[in-house]
């Protein structure tokens, strides 16, 4: 199913300071045994990016693939620790999942808030919202 999905993620600093990100793309919504998958691209200075988010029912996978390869994992009270290469270089982050909310009805909405750690680089809190709606 074609889907337009919004994403705004809200990133703190470790002095309180927010930075936030919008992305807005058409994708595609699948279904696949007990698993939504939703898949879009973006492209920014040239560079694609394929994104997968894989929404189960108690955690939500955020795959990239191209100029950003990463994978990120939010659980609740998980901690995740993965690789996340840029064109820059390769960072180590973990995230530690504090509250993670999906609501699906005619529309899907997904609530991440995490703590995440860029090893002996970067610690903040974000908060990201994703809206995803039928076309």
């Amino acid at each position: 199913m074609d889907i337009n999905i919004n994403i705004e993620t809200t990133q703190f600093n470790e002095l309180g300071e927010k930075n936030i990100i919008k992305t807005n793309s058409n994708g595609t919504l699948y279904q696949k045994k007990d698993h939504k998958y939703i898949i879009y691209k973006e492209v920014e200075d040239g560079e694609e990016t394929t994104t997968s988010v894989k929404i189960e029912e108690d955690m939500v996978t955020i795959r990239r693939f191209g100029a950003l390869n990463s994978t990120l994992r939010f659980k609740v009270g998980h901690v995740d620790i993965s690789n996340y290469l840029t064109p820059q270089g390769a960072f180590v982050i973990e995230n530690h999942t504090k509250e993670l909310d999906i609501f699906e009805g005619e529309d899907i909405l997904i609530h991440i808030d995490y703590d995440i750690k860029i090893m002996d680089m970067f610690t903040g809190r974000n908060i990201i919202n994703i809206e995803i709606k039928q076309k």
